[in-house]
């Protein structure tokens, strides 16, 4: 009869489903809504969706009217992923064992699923994040006079996104634990009451509302980044086109090799961000993200693949101005310092930034158990198959998740480098 209550899939679907839901981190701080987008009354809507994004307009003054054209921008949504836990057991070991099932088998099983899911947003999302406040290879706090040396580098990813015109009414931070032990021995001299300090020397977590954030979190899985090797001062080369995705430079070290990795953060003087709102130009030079790894010329040439692209005029507007022929090009701020630098990369974003989706894999026929969970509330999706093979007496059983990560808005994150 153990044996038999150990199988309940019911019982079992319960156990994992709670376990996912509880214990993401990332996954549970992003947009979750677009799963439904994958189910169309049961039929196959493919690996692909598209997210529309909102219109934006210019405010046109005056009596005359000034009709404006609707741009359906649009980003893709992909599963990419199917990840999964195997188990195997004899029918002798179930019936003996089944006490200790769910914290022997299911719990490690799920906790290494979401872990993945984690990794994977992580180390996939930052890189499609242009904006970045801090030093490379120098985590906020470390240096300097506590606490004013660790809060304005998290402040200062505020300040960028409310300059930028998203709303700063539930930012979240995703931080690497030592980003947290900084920030944390930074500030407990500086809460009240009692308790919310108290709370933080015995946990060693910054949470709760505070610095313009609503939320923060702690998550081993934050993303390391390891800046390109760089070389010398490097300029652009001729005035990019309205609309540039792919910018000319000029001047890195005069040898064919790697300049810059993807993921990279580059600026181009007189070339500054703007309000998407009220499209003023504020006081920080634009940050472009590099989206594949850049090789310099034998003449120390190379053309920088950006996102977004340079756009200076219209309702999607991104940028005040194009850059002059010779502009000075840096990467995190400087020409060349940061070259090689591994740094991690927390994260500061409102939840819209990005979307996690999950979608139904088939239950195949023909086997002892084929379940699957799909809540549309928590937007998860989860299935476990277990099987009995007589010829050897053994009970395999897998758990697996379909999912994909997607940068929606990514214009609604900032990195912060440590």
């Amino acid at each position: 009869m153990a044996a038999n209550s150990l199988v309940n899939p019911t019982w079992v679907m319960k156990q994992i489903g709670l376990r996912l839901v509880n214990n993401m981190r990332f996954a549970n701080q992003v947009d979750r809504s677009y799963s439904d987008e994958f189910k169309q009354s049961g039929a196959k809507v493919g690996y692909t969706v598209n997210a529309r994004l909102p219109q934006r307009y210019q405010v046109n003054k005056g009596q005359a009217l000034n009709a404006q054209p609707i741009i359906d921008n649009v980003v893709p949504i992909t599963l990419t992923d199917q990840a999964n836990i195997g188990l195997e057991f004899s029918m002798a070991s179930l019936t003996m064992e089944v006490d200790n099932y769910r914290e022997k088998c299911i719990e490690p099983a799920v906790d290494a699923l979401i872990n993945q899911v984690d990794y994977d947003g992580l180390s996939r999302m930052y890189k499609k994040v242009a904006n970045t406040v801090g030093t490379p290879a120098v985590v906020p706090g470390s240096t300097g006079t506590l606490p004013g040396a660790a809060n304005i580098v998290y402040q200062k990813a505020v300040v960028k996104l409310a300059n930028y015109g998203v709303s700063t009414s539930a930012l979240k931070a995703m931080l690497s634990p030592n980003m947290h032990a900084y920030l944390s021995s930074a500030n407990f001299a500086l809460f009240n009451p009692a308790a919310a300090i108290s709370k933080m020397y015995k946990t060693g977590q910054f949470s709760g509302e505070a610095l313009g954030i609503s939320e923060w979190f702690m998550d081993q899985n934050v993303a390391t980044h390891t800046v390109g090797p760089l070389g010398t001062t490097p300029q652009i080369d001729g005035v990019p086109t309205e609309g540039s995705a792919s910018i000319l430079t000029k001047g890195w070290t005069a040898s064919a090799a790697k300049r810059l990795n993807e993921g990279d953060v580059v600026q181009f003087a007189g070339c500054y961000d703007i309000n998407s709102l009220n499209y003023q130009a504020n006081a920080d030079l634009k940050d472009f993200v590099v989206t594949a790894n850049v090789t310099g010329t034998g003449g120390g040439a190379a053309t920088i693949p950006i996102s977004p692209a340079m756009i200076t005029s219209g309702a999607w507007a991104t940028c005040s101005a194009l850059p002059a022929d010779s502009a000075a090009v840096t990467i995190f701020g400087h020409a060349s310092s940061y070259a090689n630098a591994v740094t991690p990369q927390g994260l500061i974003y409102a939840p819209g930034a990005f979307a996690l989706v999950f979608a139904d894999l088939e239950k195949p026929g023909g086997l002892w158990v084929a379940e699957r969970i799909s809540n549309r509330a928590l937007g998860i999706a989860v299935r476990f198959l277990k099987d009995y093979a007589i010829m050897t007496d053994q009970s395999p059983a897998r758990v697996d998740l379909m999912y994909g990560w997607a940068a929606v808005r990514p214009e609604f994150a900032v990195r912060v480098c440590s």
